[in-house]
């Protein structure tokens, strides 16, 4: 059956499950499990981080490598050269190639953080606990501030590539090109992310009877 042959419907489907993976275990970090393990007694902690934390961040960093990889392809590697500009016009003046590229650029950065920054962290407080030893505290915090950027970035960025698609009617009724949308959707997407960890965050559900 062609549906089998069809590179782009997997890439596709690729990037969306790995994509749900990636920024759903992010959110329950950052606007569920933080307030949570902040809350318990340093015994039940150590229990709790070395059997939880290594499954969670296994998911989380191949969700977000296979995210990165499948987006990647499909946005440059299969969308693009059918650009009749070619790749370069698609990225500069492609109203869905610039949206795309916008959330590229974020996914890079998110991708980075949870590679290089969050998991060897995450890798030394668990080892840290595991054996008994208090993790040193700027291991936690600079985990955490990647995350919390990747966090900020994460809204954008679905807004980026679930409206590239979309964005070429809504643009021309814009007064301006695509600079200044993309900030606007920045910006709020930020203050979103930040209401959800600093604001809903530590209260969601406490109060459930």
């Amino acid at each position: 059956m062609e549906v089998f042959s069809d590179v782009g419907m997997w890439l596709r489907w690729i990037h969306f499950v790995a994509g749900i993976t990636w920024i759903g275990l992010l959110w329950y970090f950052n606007f569920i499990n933080g307030p949570f393990t902040g809350s318990l007694e340093a015994d039940v902690r150590s229990k709790v981080i070395p059997q939880l934390m290594p499954r969670a961040l296994w998911w989380f960093r191949w969700g977000a490598a296979f995210t990165w990889l499948s987006g990647t392809v499909y946005a440059y590697g299969f969308i693009a050269p059918q650009n009749p500009g070619g790749t370069m016009n698609w990225i500069t003046e492609n109203m869905r190639g610039q949206w795309l590229t916008m959330g590229f650029v974020y996914g890079t950065i998110m991708a980075f953080n949870v590679w290089f920054v969050i998991w060897p962290r995450q890798q030394k407080i668990i080892r840290a606990i595991q054996s008994g030893n208090a993790p040193d505290p700027a291991w936690g915090k600079t985990a955490t501030n990647a995350s919390r950027i990747n966090t900020y970035l994460s809204v954008p960025l679905l807004f980026a590539m679930g409206a590239g698609k979309h964005m070429g009617e809504f643009a021309e009724d814009l007064p301006t090109d695509f600079l200044v949308p993309a900030a606007l959707v920045t910006v709020v997407g930020m203050a979103f992310a930040w209401l959800c960890i600093h604001k809903i965050g530590p209260v969601a559900g406490k109060d459930f009877k």
